[in-house]
């Protein structure tokens, strides 16, 4: 029989990967392609009916999740934290389909319920990490996951698909398309449908418990591991720069949509098939990265990372050619896996085994405190933008641009801001420390 360390295709690793797999369904079909186009191209409203609710929900899971992290170092509960707050957002997101149009504030109340479980959940799924892996392969296992994240991208938008438009690339699968909306009900019953693996399949790593704490004092836990976090050297800065880069990534993935839709005029089909080519490009490279990782630094690993995002959302911009738009989509799609490959197993590699549902807590503040404020700047920058506003008049005049060029270019200028922030966040990162070595024993 092999050994834990001597292999990974394991049950309990297919169920943990798998999960990733699940919810990256919710994550593409809901935050990214139809929930705020739904809004904004059917519904007529501005995109701050979206960013602000996103925003809320980022909030209270920024003030939520450290604590219930901190307070699940104390016991085996990360997996029924990981099954309700799944339940709550599978829940919500099927209600979203039943809200007429004219009820709208009702539709996003239960998207920051839905979107506040989904992120919940993310802190205790990750943390489960070491409950299937340890050392150098939980590296590979994370790659495996983030693999198993897009591929579950790809056959969510696909399946998906026909409950959208009637077809699926044109062809007639007898299901009536029920434009955007239709997509709410089976995105919940296939997030759902696969989380049911690691309900069954991963078991929680036993250990020796701790003595029981309240809430309060798992805040109290959580400020000391803040204030402390000069005894692990790194880990503050890890989460500062993480804050900006993942800033600048989730805007990216909530506008990605409507950016294809509005600037790079793609049909409904065609922004589906740019999104799958993007993300089928991403799970071969998330297993590559997570192999190198074994090898490499990860530290320089996420540098080279993000580096490429900067690099290629300046492209994004600037180029007219749509083959290098879709190559472009490709690398996105590879550098979004590298990061959550790299950065995982980064963090903690970081820190003290016993503490990482604390600093997964943290961890996720970073990334939730980067998802309030980023929407946020988007919108206030597409706003300014608009060629009816005195800046985007400005602009406009200034470039030369009229027509659709100048309502395209609020979005453009958005995302060469995002690039700025990745810079930023990659300036703080340059002295976070090297890990554990890589060397073959």
């Amino acid at each position: 029989m092999k050994s834990r360390e001597s292999t990974v295709w394991r049950r309990d690793v297919i169920g943990w990967s798998l999960y990733d797999f699940a919810n990256t369904i919710y994550s593409m079909n809901i935050v990214s392609l139809y929930l705020k186009r739904y809004l904004v191209e059917d519904l007529k409203l501005d995109d701050r009916y979206f960013d602000i609710p996103f925003a809320i929900s980022m909030a209270i899971a920024a003030v939520v999740l450290p604590g219930l992290g901190a307070l699940s170092d104390h016991s085996t509960k990360k997996k029924l934290f990981v099954i309700l707050f799944t339940v709550t957002c599978c829940i919500s997101v099927g209600l979203m389909s039943i809200v007429p149009a004219t009820l709208v504030m009702a539709t996003l109340a239960l998207f920051v319920i839905a979107q506040f479980s989904y992120e919940a959940a993310m802190p205790f799924y990750n943390a489960l990490l070491y409950s299937v892996a340890e050392g150098k392969q939980a590296r590979y296992v994370s790659g495996i996951g983030v693999s198993f994240g897009y591929v579950g991208s790809v056959l969510g938008m696909a399946l998906i698909l026909p409950f959208v438009t009637g077809s699926m690339f044109g062809f007639d699968v007898g299901i009536r398309g029920s434009g955007k909306v239709g997509s709410f009900v089976p995105t919940a019953i296939l997030f759902m449908l696969f989380s049911v693996p690691l309900i069954f399949w991963v078991h929680e790593a036993k250990k020796h418990l701790r003595k029981k704490v309240s809430i309060v004092g798992a805040y109290r836990d959580v400020w000391d591991g803040i204030r402390l976090t000069r005894k692990y050297p790194g880990v503050l800065r890890f989460l500062i720069a993480d804050y900006f880069i993942e800033d600048a990534v989730t805007t990216v993935i909530l506008n990605i949509g409507l950016y294809c839709s509005v600037v790079l005029s793609l049909s409904e089909q065609q922004i589906t098939t740019f999104l799958i080519i993007s993300t089928t490009s991403a799970v071969g490279g998330s297993i590559l990265i997570g192999k190198v990782a074994e090898r490499w630094s990860l530290k320089n690993l996420m540098m080279l990372d993000v580096i490429g995002w900067v690099l290629a959302l300046i492209l994004f911009v600037f180029t007219d050619s749509m083959t290098v738009i879709w190559v472009l989509g490709s690398v996105v799609g590879i550098l979004l896996g590298g990061l959550w490959t790299t950065s995982r197993p980064l963090l903690a590699e970081l820190v003290p085994r016993e503490e990482l549902g604390r600093f997964f807590g943290l961890f996720s503040l970073s990334g939730r405190a980067a998802a309030v404020i980023g929407p946020l700047v988007w919108t206030t920058v597409v706003y300014l933008f608009q060629p009816q506003r005195t800046l985007g008049q400005w602009a406009a005049g200034a470039l030369s641009l009229s027509g659709d060029a100048a309502a395209k270019l609020p979005y453009k200028v958005g995302v060469l801001s995002l690039g700025c922030v990745m810079l930023v966040g990659l300036y703080i990162f340059r002295k976070v420390p090297h890990t554990l070595s890589v060397q073959n024993d």
